[in-house]
């Protein structure tokens, strides 16, 4: 469950990008229970960017495996934007990713975990971890 002091009130928007509808739904579920925030939901790389072009969400959890793009290249277009390349992001997947690809799927406060993490609380705990993460370093910039 979401700790006040570790948001102080504020509301969460969260962008789940999974092409899996069944998957898209638990997570969407699990985490507006847990987060009691604004579940967005997209399920291709392109309705994600139309998506954060519409609102950047406090936090992105995006699956790897895209109909349309896969999870590297939807990293790179938002890193080539000033107002995405700081996303908290959480990156969720089968695959076992190398020291190389996690280094280029990071934006802002970034965690990679299994897709099996997404039927558990703790990927409400990430996102809370991260978007207290991503305020601390904004409240630390001059």
């Amino acid at each position: 469950m979401m700790t006040e002091n570790a948001l102080q009130n504020r509301v969460l928007d969260i962008l789940v990008v999974e092409d899996d509808d069944l998957l898209n739904q638990v997570m969407c579920t699990q985490l507006r229970v847990a987060t009691g925030g604004s579940i967005r939901s997209a399920r291709s790389g392109e309705e994600a960017l139309k998506s954060i072009k519409a609102w950047v969400p406090s936090v992105l959890i995006l699956d790897m495996g895209l109909p349309d793009m896969n999870g590297e290249e939807l990293v790179a277009r938002l890193q080539e934007n000033s107002e995405t390349r700081n996303l908290p992001l959480i990156v969720h997947t089968t695959l076992d990713l190398s020291k190389e690809q996690e280094q280029r799927l990071q934006l802002g406060p970034s965690k990679f975990v299994t897709k099996s993490t997404a039927f558990s609380d703790r990927l409400a705990e990430l996102v809370v971890e991260l978007v207290a993460s991503a305020t601390r370093k904004q409240s630390q910039l001059p």
